[in-house]
């Protein structure tokens, strides 16, 4: 089964502050969904979705540099 963590533990994780992930969440920039009133994140979505950013700012930071890999 997926580990799931709760809002302390995903900004812990992330090493986010918890107001910068409150706002991505309410943006709907990072995979999140509530049990009852309480933000719940699955760990490997947050793995996925940090590799998505990864290259996603490696491809910008290249093609802002004009260097291709």
């Amino acid at each position: 089964m997926d580990e799931v963590l709760d809002f302390d533990e995903a900004s812990a994780y992330l090493k986010l502050a918890k107001s910068t992930l409150y706002g991505y969440v309410r943006k709907g920039i990072i995979p999140a969904f509530k049990a009852g009133r309480l933000w719940r994140f699955r760990k490997d979505e947050l793995d996925k979705w940090m590799r998505s950013r990864i290259k996603y700012e490696t491809k910008t930071r290249t093609e802002l540099s004009g260097v291709e890999l």
